[in-house]
């Protein structure tokens, strides 16, 4: 019997955040909620196609649990891979009829511990690893869905915000996550439309300094590679991938 595959799609690679690392509970980040966290299985190759831990409001009530990573709108008929996003600009995001009423009432946060992202050198794409130069979480933006689908199946998913790279994420890409900052978290998940000076200070860049980066092995490019030293820094050799196609896309 073969085993089954993530989907794999011929999409662009170079607007994205597309791996992501969730191997401690963040329990500081949960507690100032007032939620508490659980053990989980700790993952540090995470891709679109599977599933993040986040936070969110739900029908009044914060959650902590796991949902898709692949956005699809809730007004969404088929179930077709092609309908999910893995990424959405927060430039624009309001003026797309898929993200607009998630960016009003269902937004998310998601801890990370960091994230992958490639630098192209002449034909290769190197991976390197980002997280805070503090320690902490990475606490990112997110919008997330519940979409009816015609089989009467529902499903719970999510997007990552990116914006503009700060002066370390460009030196790699020419994007990178929306962090959100420690005063702006309760009001990003209110399930009440943000104020225009909230946005503004989720969509503005990074300050320099807050992210500590460097490369890692190749070994990061296969989405079935998950182990602890997929963060381990390299020195030598530029590393050839072979991920191209396995992430989904930004509009």
């Amino acid at each position: 019997m073969k085993k089954a595959r993530l989907p794999i799609l011929s999409l662009p690679i170079g607007k994205m955040c597309g791996r992501v690392t969730q191997f401690t509970v963040a329990q500081k980040f949960y507690h100032s909620l007032g939620l508490s966290s659980s053990p989980r299985q700790p993952r540090y190759n995470i891709s679109p196609g599977t599933k993040l831990v986040c936070v969110r409001r739900e029908q009044g009530e914060l959650k902590a649990g796991e949902l898709y990573w692949g956005f699809v709108p809730a007004w969404a008929q088929g179930s077709s891979t092609q309908d999910e996003h893995a990424n959405a600009r927060i430039e624009t995001v309001s003026e797309k009829i898929t993200f607009k009423d998630a960016l009003k009432h269902h937004r998310c946060l998601i801890p990370v511990e960091g994230y992958y992202e490639w630098k192209t050198v002449g034909k290769l794409k190197v991976p390197y690893y980002f997280k805070r130069t503090d320690g902490e979480p990475l606490i990112l933006a997110g919008l997330w869905s519940t979409q009816m689908r015609n089989d009467g199946e529902t499903k719970k998913s999510l997007c990552l915000l990116t914006t503009k790279p700060n002066r370390e994420a460009a030196q790699v890409h020419s994007r990178m996550p929306v962090i959100i900052s420690y005063e702006n978290q309760k009001s990003w998940l209110s399930d009440q439309p943000l104020s225009q000076s909230v946005l503004d200070l989720v969509s503005a860049m990074p300050e320099a300094g807050l992210l500590k980066m460097y490369r890692v092995s190749s070994e990061v490019n296969k989405v079935t590679t998950d182990k602890p030293e997929l963060i381990n820094p390299v020195i030598g050799q530029l590393d050839q991938p072979d991920f191209l196609g396995d992430l989904l896309g930004e509009i």
